[in-house]
């Protein structure tokens, strides 16, 4: 009787890890309002082509184009010159407790996902991008290999698209369309070589 009590405990305890597996903490990194995880990545990643989503966990044109990412870009360019931040931004009711329920939209092993626990990429994007009023994100940058983040805010893309640039009349970037960020990519990537 208590080796099937065993058996069954251990079953039970594999299942619950498997269950869980994939969707810890550990999924994403939670940002301090230094940003400093994130600098040191894209610091690191110097070299590379790199593509920054700024997007809320609880915004359907945010998560649309994080979608569109993967499956139009990450699936499609298989670089290993590329690297990939998503940042989940605390935008249109977005809070941390939200972006287990998103992380599965981005599934590329060349990204690393982050929350913006403290709101300083929050801060520095829309000021970068004269968001006013904190509505949602949905901004899509990409970045040359030689870009180095040197300050305290992050450089300006040499590149990005707006998944809200319609809805809030944001004039400073084209509207997203996942084929054209991707395109934009594969050039940028040519450019490098």
């Amino acid at each position: 009787m208590n080796r099937m009590i065993q058996v069954g405990t251990a079953l039970v305890t594999a299942l619950l890890l498997f269950a869980t597996a994939g969707n810890t903490a550990s999924d994403f990194i939670v940002l301090d309002s230094s940003l400093g995880d994130l600098k040191s990545a894209f610091n690191a990643d110097t070299g590379k082509l790199r593509l920054v989503m700024y997007v809320s966990p609880t915004c359907g044109g945010c998560l649309r184009g994080a979608q569109q990412t993967q499956e139009n870009l990450l699936a499609e360019i298989d670089s290993l010159e590329l690297a990939t931040y998503v940042i989940w931004a605390p935008k249109n009711g977005g809070r941390e407790k939200h972006v287990d329920r998103v992380l599965h939209l981005v599934t590329d092993a060349r990204v690393t996902q982050y929350w913006d626990g403290d709101g300083g990429a929050l801060d520095a994007y829309d000021a970068m991008f004269g968001i006013e009023g904190r509505p949602c994100a949905g901004v899509f940058m990409l970045y040359r290999a030689d870009a180095v983040w040197e300050g305290e805010s992050p450089p300006m893309p040499d590149y990005f698209e707006d998944a809200h640039a319609r809805e809030f009349s944001r004039t400073a970037g084209p509207q997203f369309d996942g084929s054209r960020l991707a395109k934009r990519a594969r050039q940028l990537l040519d450019e490098k070589a």
